[in-house]
């Protein structure tokens, strides 16, 4: 056996003695991998094995499962209510088109397509508790909202073209009113002048007949005297008549 033969033995021998030793070392120190879930950890320490590897993917797996299920039926309700929020969308759409032009299905006068409706009132679905905005016929479920003079209320256009009318014929009103008011200033003038007129005509009525009665029972003996006082007596019982006394 030549040197170089011997010195691989060596190296075998050296090399074989290590790794018996090494798989005595492993034999005897083995971790604990496979070993059961401790019980009691102790503080500091946090084994770790295959056992709770497994349960923890289990748990982990079942929670999983729990949570595609839970996004599943929430993606559901999700998908619904868009819908829902994309018809309730367009339903409200087409009602505020009715408040500015009205509802062209539904005209208060069939023979002139202006008197379109344009409000009605809200009706509450019992099953949702929402607005109702079902249509029938062309027609929401509740009643058309009237205005002060009982005819439903157009669209707000409408409405614009009516509040335009009703102004010019304000301002008319208005300008007759202007015309009334000074009517009445000078009737009221003329009726303080009559006033003023039949108080004089008053005054006058009684002096003349008080004269009258002085001039009734008026006795002179001379004669030219008491043709002069029975002059002024007619005189004075023809103005009366004038002045509407019918018996002075």
């Amino acid at each position: 056996m030549t040197a170089i033969g011997k010195l691989l033995e060596l190296l075998n021998l050296v090399a074989g003695l290590g790794i018996l030793t090494w798989s005595v070392t492993i034999y005897a120190q083995r971790p604990g991998w496979f070993d059961p879930v401790p019980e009691v950890v102790d503080p500091g320490n946090k084994p770790v094995g295959f056992v709770q590897l497994k349960a923890e993917t289990e748990s982990l797996t079942k929670a999983a499962g729990i949570a595609s299920d839970s996004w599943g039926a929430h993606l559901k309700t999700l998908e619904a209510r868009e819908k829902l929020r994309a018809e309730r969308r367009a339903g409200f759409d087409e009602r505020r088109r009715w408040m500015y032009k009205g509802n062209p299905k539904d005209l208060a006068d069939k023979d002139n397509p202006k008197s379109a409706k344009g409000f009605y009132e809200p009706v509450v679905d019992p099953a949702t508790k929402l607005y109702d905005l079902a249509i029938v016929a062309g027609r929401p479920k509740g009643a058309a909202v009237l205005g002060s003079d009982g005819n439903p209320l157009p669209g707000l256009e409408g409405l614009g073209a009516t509040i335009t009318t009703d102004t010019a014929e304000i301002v008319e009103l208005d300008k007759q009113i202007a015309l009334q008011r000074k009517e009445f200033l000078k009737v009221t003038s003329d009726v303080a002048a009559m006033e003023i007129r039949a108080i004089k005509m008053g005054v006058i009525r009684d002096s003349i007949q008080s004269e009258l009665f002085f001039l009734s029972t008026f006795e002179v003996n001379v004669f030219e005297t008491r043709e002069t006082v029975f002059r002024r007596e007619r005189q004075l019982r023809e103005r009366l008549r004038v002045l509407g006394i019918t018996d002075p």
